[in-house]
Parts: structure tokens; C-alpha cells; sequence
């Protein structure tokens, strides 16, 4: 039997990696905005934090992601840039 190398995804877990991005912009922005942070940097800040943590969550505690710790570090980390890449590259460049 070949095992596929793409995640699969369910629906459960496409709800909560976009609850937690909805949630993160909804409840946050407006605190970053009234201290006075740009809108646009408040919401790459924290567009780039909910996908971060969003996606770092359903992919290693929901669907059990690793093998070891190091490869749990290593893998927040390039989900980490990936994730602050493709933010600022949607909301500064496009």
C-alpha cells in the first residue's frame, strides 16, 4: 500500500484552522488598532500569528504530524516563515 505524501485535510480541521485565523483578526485587531499600529501591519501581525498557530496546531496535535521533537521544532519553524512569507506578500505586495 503507498502512502500519499500530501496532508489530507478533513473538514473538522479546516474549521478550526479558520476559526482560529477569524478569531485571531476579530478579536485582536481592533486592541492593535486602538493603541495606535497601523491596520495593515495589525493585520499582517496577526494574519501571519493565527495561520502560524492555526496550522502548527491541526497539523501536529490533530493529525500527529511528527516523529520527534526536533522535527516538531523544525517543522513550526518553516510553517512560521511560510506562513509570515505568503501574509506579507497578500497584504504589502498585492
Amino acid at each position: 500500500m503507498e502512502t500519499s505524501k500530501w496532508i489530507k485535510f478533513n473538514y473538522k480541521s479546516a474549521i478550526i484552522f479558520f476559526a482560529i485565523m477569524i478569531l485571531t483578526n476579530l478579536i485582536f485587531l481592533p486592541v492593535l488598532t486602538g493603541f495606535g499600529v497601523d491596520r495593515a501591519f495589525g493585520l499582517f501581525l496577526l494574519s501571519s500569528l493565527g495561520s502560524w498557530i492555526g496550522l502548527s496546531y491541526v497539523l501536529l496535535v490533530k493529525h500527529g504530524f511528527y516523529k520527534s521533537k526536533k522535527q516538531a521544532a523544525v517543522f513550526v519553524a518553516v510553517v512560521g516563515f511560510v506562513c509570515t512569507a505568503s501574509c506579507y506578500f497578500l497584504i504589502y505586495l498585492n
